[in-house]
């Protein structure tokens, strides 16, 4: 959609602002917004993106009431896009955001995201900023895809969720599962990435929504955009390998899953990866091959049929991507960022919020209360305060999981009512050569020893023999040893898979503490592992001096 094709000869005074510091126009191009404890140099230059600063001014121009010239660009970003807040002499603001590289499949993510915005926006009553023009085309006068959109309305929850009370805490929660109903509500044909029909013109099959979804005739489903469904590198043989859809039933989506994960086996292995654990490339295509013979039978069981309708989700409600009201922090006014939201089973759908993930030992069901532990009282004044905290965490998990049960039935019913060898199966293999495939092995033993229990009556069309089990098993012991090792390193390093890190000043003390951490580490599973197979394990390797 061509929100603006040509030049004018508007002229634009521009104060460039990054953190609120003045910055050079280049700057606005870079990625700034934190340093990686890996690969940092490649990271960043994966989110850089040039674009004419002058033009894309113009675009904001146009859309405004009065057309006055942008005089202010305050920078933002995350880890798939640039977002540059920009404030007209006028003192109207837009919201410009630009895609970078690894924001998904080229021109379909950002055709996918302005669709998204703008049925959620007229179709729901789901509060999502108002979408004031858009282009995927790359060749654009701005010289690269991008969507104007208003500025969200309220505060950034971050900014007051410590202050919340206990009630408005429930009232927000609430709030956010009945949108969430809402938006399951909506009947999907296929599963996919939603699209304006116009945009998609060039793809060969897309599924038109019906006219009680879309009365207009507007929207489609067309295939998956997100950065899983791209190669992720320079092969660009890879994409021809994927059918990234749309799907027409859960069969056809679930071989899709493990095909891309065949398609991935191409790839170089990512660094981390020891093959021991993590597989071989003939392991990943035995196994893989293994899951397409069972998966058209399993896409079959009735407990996955009653759950699997297509369903449109937001993947990351963390507390800056929820906006709300100035004068009652429990109203939600805005929810920003549906880079990739994707159509796909209700099943595989429902996740955590990411600021009510349950701390560890949670308990799912409505009849478990959250409390402190019986030895509190013994307990040292730290300890109790970790106890206390770990507490609230777990009341706040527990509300949201019951007002889901309360306002969300089918998506509650899909996340905790249905049988974890069922669901895991979709959940674990569709990224093997980045996850490993010890945990998919353990699913389809599993399928296996339960064949006939789920329902089944033709015979299971994989084998496993004791000797295959137990192996297995073993290497699932050392994959859990693996992941209890790279979250040792990301929760002390407080950082991510990537090791991201959001300040110059954070990445050099955490450089520096990184070796002691991985000294501590060592000490700390030693019964298990011996110094070099923990520090082999050890998802970033100590640099001696920190480049910033």
């Amino acid at each position: 959609m061509p929100g603006y094709a040509s030049s004018c000869l508007l002229r634009h005074n521009i104060l460039n602002v990054d953190a609120g510091a003045s910055i050079p126009e280049e700057r606005l191009f870079e990625y700034t917004n934190g340093h990686y404890l890996v690969n940092d140099e490649q990271q960043r230059r994966k989110r850089y993106v040039k674009f004419d600063v002058h033009e894309l001014c113009n675009a904001v121009s146009s859309v405004t009431k009065d057309g006055s010239a942008v005089c202010k660009i305050d920078k933002m970003e995350g880890g798939f896009s640039k977002a540059l807040l920009m404030t007209t002499a006028t003192g109207h603001q837009v919201v410009a955001k630009l895609p970078n590289s690894t924001a998904g499949r080229a021109r379909y993510s950002t055709a996918s995201e302005a669709a998204v915005l703008q049925y959620v926006r007229y179709h729901t009553t789901v509060p999502v900023p108002r979408v004031l023009a858009w282009n995927d085309d790359p060749s654009n006068p701005v010289g690269a895809e991008y969507i104007l959109m208003e500025k969200a309305s309220g505060v950034q929850l971050h900014t007051v969720y410590d202050e919340l009370k206990a009630y408005q805490r429930l009232q927000l929660i609430e709030s956010l599962t009945k949108l969430e109903h809402e938006l399951a509500s909506v009947p999907f044909p296929a599963y996919g990435s939603l699209y304006l029909r116009h945009s998609v013109s060039d793809i060969s099959e897309s599924v038109a929504l019906d006219s009680t979804a879309d009365p207009a005739a507007a929207y489609c489903i067309g295939p998956q955009c997100g950065p899983l469904w791209t190669n992720g590198s320079s092969h660009q043989d890879l994409e021809a390998d994927l059918n990234a859809g749309p799907w027409s039933d859960l069969s056809q989506f679930a071989l899709a899953l493990a095909r891309r994960s065949l398609a991935r086996t191409k790839l170089p292995f990512p660094e981390y990866v020891i093959p021991t654990i993590h597989g071989t490339r003939q392991d990943h295509e035995a196994v893989l091959s293994s899951a397409v013979k069972v998966l058209p039978t399993i896409a079959t069981h009735p407990l996955l049929q009653q759950r699997c309708k297509a369903s449109l989700w937001h993947h990351d409600l963390h507390l800056g991507n929820i906006f709300v009201s100035e004068q009652n922090h429990a109203e939600i006014t805005c929810i920003i960022d549906w880079q990739s939201a994707s159509v796909s089973p209700l099943f595989c759908q429902p996740r955590w919020p990411v600021f009510l993930t349950p701390p560890d030992g949670y308990q799912e069901g409505l009849s478990v209360i959250p409390a402190l532990p019986e030895d509190f009282e013994d307990l040292d004044k730290d300890d109790k305060w970790l106890a206390q905290f770990n507490r609230d965490e777990a009341v706040s998990a527990k509300a949201y999981e019951a007002t889901t049960h309360m306002h969300n039935r089918e998506a509650y019913n899909a996340r905790f009512r249905l049988d974890d060898s069922l669901r895991g199966l979709f959940a674990d293999i569709g990224d093997t050569w980045e996850d490993g495939i010890a945990t998919l092995q353990v699913r389809l033993v599993k399928v296996f020893n339960s064949w006939t229990k789920m329902g089944f009556t033709q015979p299971c069309p994989i084998q496993f023999t004791p000797a295959d089990i137990e192996s297995i098993s073993h290497r699932n012991d050392q994959h859990i040893l693996f992941q209890e090792v790279q979250a040792m390193a990301r929760k002390y390093l407080g950082t991510d898979a990537n090791g991201w890190l959001g300040s110059s000043q954070e990445f050099a003390v955490k450089c520096k503490r990184n070796p002691e951490l991985l000294k501590l580490a060592i000490g700390y599973f030693e019964k298990h592992l011996s110094a070099d197979e923990v520090k082999a394990l050890w998802p970033f390797p100590p640099r001696v001096e920190p480049q910033v």
